[in-house]
C-alpha cells in the first residue's frame, strides 16, 4: 500500500512502530467482500487506528479527525480527546504533552493512508475522498465511537458515515456492505464480522438506523463471545476501570449510571457525554408557562369544554391515587433513563417537549374550561383530602388537551420500545398508564373531549421522536 507519498521521516516512525508494538492476528479476514467495503470498528484508543494502519489485508484508508492534520488544531483537539477525562490535578501536564506531540501527530496523520473527517463545511473534502478512494478499489476503515456510553463494550457510534453508501450507490449502483470489526488489544487478536450490506430500497433514516445497531450489536456479540478478556475502552479512563467482556461483568457494571455525573462541571455541558443534561432546562420553561396560562387567562375568556360521556362517567374520589401517580412516573422514568440509558432520557424529554409546547400554543389560541368538579364531597377521607388540595391550586382552566394523557402516551412509547425492559414490567405499565387516562376523567380534572384531544397530541409527538427508527419519513412524490 505505497501508493500515497511519503516522506523519510514518517517511514522511520512507521518502521519503529511497526517493529515494538504487538502484531495481532486478524481472524475473519476471508468475510471481505471482494469489491471495496467499510469496516467499522471500536476505537480503544490508539489500538483501532494502528492496527488498521499497520495489519488490516488489503488496500485502505482510514477516517481520522481533520484536526490532528493540523497545526491550528491539533493541540487543543488532543487534549481534549485524548486526556480530558483525567484527574484534573494532572491536566496541566497533558496540556504540555499534547504540545510536545503535536510534530508527531502533524507527521503520522499527514503521512498515514488516511482520510481527513470534519464536522464543518469541509464535510463535502471528506465525503469526495471517500468516494474516490472507494473508486478506486480501496476499502475503508471507520472507528465512529462518540462519548456516549452505549453497553460495557462499546460507546454510542456517530452514524453519518452511513451516508457514504447512498452516496456510492447513486455513484456506481453497488450496494456497499459494512464490516463490523473488533479489536481485542488484550488478547493481540482483530475479529471481522459478518458484513451488513445496505439496502438501497428501504427508507434512508431506517437503514441509516439499521446499519449502525447492527454494527454495535455484532461487534458486542464478537467481544462476548471470546475468552474473558479486559476491553480497552473507547475513553482514555484509569486502567483499573476498563471493563471485562464478560455477561457477568456486564451485569455488574449496570448497575452504575452510564456516565460519570460526579465528573461533571458547567464549562463541560456542551460535550457530548454530558450535553442531554441540557435537556432539564425544559422543565424551568415548562413551569413558567403553566403559571402564566393559570394565572393570566381568565376564566370567563375560556371555551367551554364538555361532551355528552363527561355526564355518563360518575365521579369516584379514589381514582385521585393513579392521577397523582402520574407525577411519581415522570420522575421516575426521567431519573431511570437519565442514569441507564440515554438515548431514552432524549426521547422521553423531546417527546414532552413537543407535547407541552403544542399544548400551550393551544391553551394561549384557544383557551378552555370544564365545570365538571362537585361542589362538596359527600364523604371525607385521604383522596378527597388530595383532591381538595389539587383543585385549590390546580384551576379547571387549560385543560384540552390533556397533559396528564400526552405524557403518559410519551412515557409508555419510550418504555415500550426498550429491549431490556421485562415484558411483565412493559404490561404493568400499559394497565398504569391505562388508569391514569381513565382517572383524569372520574377525579373530574379534564373532560373526555381533553382526553381524545391529546391523542393526536401524542401521535404528533411519537412521529416527530422516532421518525427515522421506526417510522419512515414522509416523502415528496416524484
Amino acid at each position: 500500500m505505497e501508493d500515497k507519498k511519503t516522506t523519510f521521516i514518517y517511514k522511520i516512525l512507521r518502521f519503529l512502530i511497526w517493529l515494538f508494538y504487538p502484531k495481532p492476528k486478524v481472524l475473519g479476514a476471508d468475510r471481505l467482500p471482494e469489491e471495496p467495503c467499510i469496516l467499522v470498528g471500536n476505537h480503544t484508543q490508539m489500538n483501532g487506528p494502528l492496527v488498521a494502519e499497520l495489519h488490516l489485508p488489503g488496500r485502505r484508508y482510514i477516517w481520522c479527525a481533520g484536526q490532528m492534520m493540523h497545526w491550528s488544531e491539533v493541540c487543543e483537539y488532543a487534549f481534549q480527546d485524548f486526556w480530558s477525562f483525567k484527574p484534573r490535578w494532572t491536566h496541566p501536564f497533558y496540556r504540555l504533552l499534547s504540545w510536545l506531540i503535536a510534530p508527531l501527530a502533524i507527521c503520522l496523520f499527514n503521512n498515514a493512508h488516511t482520510i481527513a473527517v470534519y464536522h464543518d463545511a469541509r464535510l463535502r473534502t471528506t465525503l469526495r475522498e471517500s468516494m474516490e478512494r472507494l473508486d478506486e478499489g480501496n476499502n475503508l476503515v471507520i472507528f465512529p465511537e462518540h462519548n456516549v456510553p452505549y453497553n460495557h463494550i462499546l460507546y454510542d457510534f456517530q452514524d453519518r458515515f452511513i451516508d457514504l453508501a447512498r452516496l456510492y450507490y447513486r455513484r456506481s449502483g453497488k450496494a456497499l456492505c459494512f464490516v463490523p470489526m473488533y479489536v481485542a488489544p488484550t488478547l493481540r487478536e482483530t475479529h471481522l464480522g459478518e458484513p451488513i450490506r445496505f439496502d438501497p430500497d428501504a427508507p434512508f433514516d431506517a437503514e441509516r438506523a439499521r446499519i449502525k445497531t447492527c454494527l454495535m450489536d455484532s461487534i458486542t456479540a464478537i467481544a462476548e463471545s471470546l475468552p474473558e478478556h479486559t476491553v480497552v475502552p473507547y475513553r482514555n479512563i484509569r486502567k483499573r476501570d476498563y471493563p471485562k467482556n464478560t455477561n457477568k461483568d456486564t451485569k455488574r457494571s449496570m448497575k452504575k449510571p452510564v456516565v460519570d455525573y460526579r465528573a461533571f462541571r458547567l464549562n463541560r455541558i456542551n460535550e457530548p457525554e454530558y450535553a442531554h443534561i441540557k435537556l432539564l432546562l425544559g422543565w424551568v420553561v415548562y413551569f413558567a408557562l403553566y403559571f402564566l396560562t393559570e394565572n393570566l387567562i381568565p376564566a370567563e375568556a375560556c371555551h367551554l369544554v364538555h361532551c355528552a360521556l363527561d355526564d355518563r362517567i360518575p365521579f369516584n374520589e379514589y381514582f385521585v391515587l393513579f392521577y397523582i401517580s402520574w407525577f411519581g412516573l415522570i420522575v421516575f422514568s426521567l431519573l431511570a433513563f437519565f442514569l441507564y440509558d440515554i438515548q431514552s432520557f432524549r426521547d422521553l424529554s423531546v417527546f414532552i417537549m413537543i407535547t407541552q409546547a403544542a399544548a400551550m400554543v393551544v391553551y394561549i389560541l384557544w383557551p378552555s374550561v370544564q365545570q365538571l368538579r362537585p361542589e362538596s364531597f359527600e364523604r371525607r377521607n385521604l383522596c378527597t383530602w388530595i383532591l381538595s388540595f389539587l383543585y385549590s391550586f390546580d384551576t379547571p382552566t387549560g385543560v384540552c388537551p390533556s397533559l396528564h394523557v400526552a405524557y403518559s402516551l410519551g412515557i409508555g412509547s419510550v418504555w415500550l420500545k426498550k429491549k431490556d425492559a421485562s415484558p411483565v414490567w412493559k404490561l404493568v405499565l400499559c394497565v398504569w398508564l391505562a388508569m391514569i387516562c381513565l382517572s383524569v376523567m372520574f377525579v373530574k380534572q379534564h373532560s373526555a373531549v381533553d382526553v381524545f384531544a391529546a391523542l393526536p397530541l401524542g401521535a404528533l409527538a411519537e412521529y416527530l421522536v422516532f421518525r427515522g427508527r421506526y417510522y419512515p419519513p414522509f416523502k415528496k412524490s416524484a
